[in-house]
């Protein structure tokens, strides 16, 4: 999941009393920033030129992932003394600079530079050096995305582990006890179960792409079940998440992967999650489930939720969590529950045909701001919606329910198991078939 859950044409500068209304028992004074500024900041918020706007004193302080909220609005730090207000793009998560008179952000994507809590412009607010890298002698090659073969051997397990007490570490820390950073600090028997999860969640995306590729007759029923009639429409995007889920589980298992894991000793309600501003790409995992199986469809779940991740050089897809998909929960849909094999698969088609209700979505969450959020950018909405009003849209719309099941990561990745089960059934009946005419 992208937000680890609870316990589960040329414009003049603004100011923030141009931005929102403010009412009288609000005692805020607020001024545009002047045009002369230092070299130091102008280099890292030269884009944001339009959009800046003076840090209000009694503007609420930022919470763990960097933002202040204010009436409905978000706000970010992008120097001392500075904010922009930003919003969320629902289809891949990124944050955007954002006038107020605006429906759609119109300005750059911006993100978190975890070790000083500052947004900046995507192409420049990530600098090249990490130096919170865990190594008294840096490797000279700890600059690169990816090692060379070369040195890949030279890498000791846990020189790598980068974000140690950062912000997300002690978000973490707020409701669980961190015991292991890296795999090689898992005890013998979780690190085991790790590595072959991984694994098999590389073959999920690997087998769905090829069943994919293979343009079996059967696979135009599950991409319906996942992604609604009009699910041809997303093929290609459903093949580009494979190919960068594949690619991804790949990096995870390499050098610069290992690291990239977080044990903590219990959670009673999380299997594992990640911060999708988490510019590390890591993923905290419950130890306390980590033996129930099936783990390998939780990582392909969290490794959806990424984008850029420091040393890979691959990109994940982004996805978000608008809803889930969970058997235990399908007696509160407003349609039959089909059974299979993988029971998701069942629920999501009682969804996709329109069987939506609160009382599901209730079952996972209390906050719905993601799902109604969804609601709102797919169909280019403005202003909030209830969540009521957002699940009879989507029961309504078809369309729009393929456009948010696409950019669902639970959609996706059960799609993937569901393609990788084709793939393998009928990959074993043509070894059958080969066997017979040879023998």
């Amino acid at each position: 999941m992208t937000q680890a859950p609870e316990i589960k044409v040329a414009r003049l500068v603004l100011s923030l009393e141009q931005a929102m209304p403010l009412t009288s028992d609000v005692g805020i004074t607020v001024t545009g920033m002047p045009a002369i500024e230092s070299a130091s900041i102008r280099s890292v918020v030269r884009s944001l030129e339009n959009y800046r706007l003076r840090l209000p004193l009694h503007l609420p302080v930022a919470d763990g992932h960097g933002i202040r909220r204010f009436k409905g609005r978000e706000f970010v730090d992008v120097a001392p003394g500075e904010i922009v207000q930003v919003r969320q793009d629902a289809t891949t998560g990124e944050y955007r600079a954002t006038l107020p008179v605006e429906s759609t952000a119109s300005g750059p994507t911006l993100v978190l530079d975890p070790r000083t809590m500052l947004w900046g412009a995507e192409q420049m607010s990530i600098p090249g050096e990490i130096d919170n890298v865990m190594s008294a002698r840096p490797h000279p090659d700890l600059t690169d995305h990816k090692p060379s073969m070369a040195t890949e051997a030279a890498i000791e397990p846990g020189r790598l582990y980068e974000g140690r007490d950062d912000v997300f570490e002690r978000r973490a820390s707020r409701t669980v006890e961190i015991v292991a950073r890296g795999i090689s600090q898992f005890g013998p028997q979780h690190s085991a179960i790790l590595r072959a999860e991984l694994s098999a969640t590389h073959r999920i995306f690997s087998d769905a792409g090829n069943g994919l590729a293979a343009n079996y007759v059967e696979a135009g029923s599950i991409f319906q079940g996942y992604f609604g009639k009009h699910h041809a429409l997303v093929r290609a995007q459903l093949a580009d998440c494979l190919s960068r889920g594949e690619a991804l589980s790949t990096e995870y298992q390499g050098p610069w992967g290992q690291d990239k894991f977080v044990g903590v000793k219990f959670d009673q309600d999380r299997r594992a999650w990640m911060y999708s501003i988490d510019f590390h790409g890591r993923f905290f995992i419950s130890l306390n489930h980590l033996e129930e199986g099936n783990f390998a469809a939780v990582l392909g779940h969290e490794m959806l939720h990424t984008n850029r991740i420091n040393r890979f050089k691959s990109v994940g897809p982004g996805a978000l969590d608008f809803f889930y998909l969970d058997a235990r929960m399908g007696n509160a849909l407003d349609r039959p529950v089909p059974v299979y094999d993988i029971p998701e698969r069942g629920v999501s088609e009682a969804i996709m045909q329109g069987g939506m209700t609160v009382a599901y979505l209730e079952g996972f969450t209390s906050d719905h701001s993601s799902f109604t959020n969804g609601v709102r950018d797919g169909l280019g909405l403005s202003g909030k919606l209830d969540v009521q009003a957002a699940v009879d849209l989507f029961n309504v719309i078809p369309s729009l329910r393929t456009w948010m099941a696409s950019r669902n990561a639970d959609s996706i990745i059960y799609a993937a198991k569901s393609m990788q089960a084709l793939h393998q059934a009928r990959t074993a009946d043509s070894q059958l078939l080969i066997g017979l005419l040879e023998s």
